[in-house]
């Protein structure tokens, strides 16, 4: 609660003062309760305190200082700058050509590592339909074999 300036609670005039009539309004109440309510809502209030307003003394300041440019050494001049910048482009233009070098031999030792797979496999086919293929005719020509028995024996 807000206290007057002897240290007491403000009276019904001051907190009238502070607090137009028409913004609190305070029916079917004693006079005393209302002036307590008011008194209350008035001190309930948030104001924000003195500590968090922020207010500047004339010497203080509350911006930063700024940078000024150094001046240490005589300032470049722009053929030096050119050049420089010349050198840089051409030193990052031949690392990016060696980094696609460099990607392109990969690409060539994976394709050849590919078609190494790809070859061993198609002869592991070839070998495996072969064996197949001799096993199937030797069944085959064991059955002839019967076959061609068992019509000799009919004739």
């Amino acid at each position: 609660m807000e206290t007057g300036a002897g240290g007491r609670l403000p009276s019904h005039k001051e907190s009238v003062e502070i607090c137009p009539q028409g913004l609190l309004v305070f029916t079917g109440t004693s006079a005393q309760d209302a002036n307590l309510a008011k008194q209350f809502w008035i001190a309930a209030s948030m104001y924000p305190t003195n500590e968090s307003q922020l207010v500047l003394s004339r010497g203080s300041s509350q911006r930063l200082p700024v940078a000024r440019p150094s001046r240490r050494g005589p300032p470049e001049t722009t053929g030096v700058t050119a050049e420089t910048i010349k050198i840089q482009e051409s030193e990052e233009k031949k690392k990016y050509l060696q980094k696609a070098k460099k990607r392109d031999e990969i690409l060539q030792l994976l394709r050849k590592q590919r078609e190494e797979r790809i070859s061993v496999r198609l002869i592991e086919f070839c070998v495996f339909k072969l064996i197949h293929l001799t096993a199937d005719r030797k069944v085959i020509s064991e059955s002839d074999k019967e076959d061609q028995e068992e019509v000799k024996a009919l004739d």
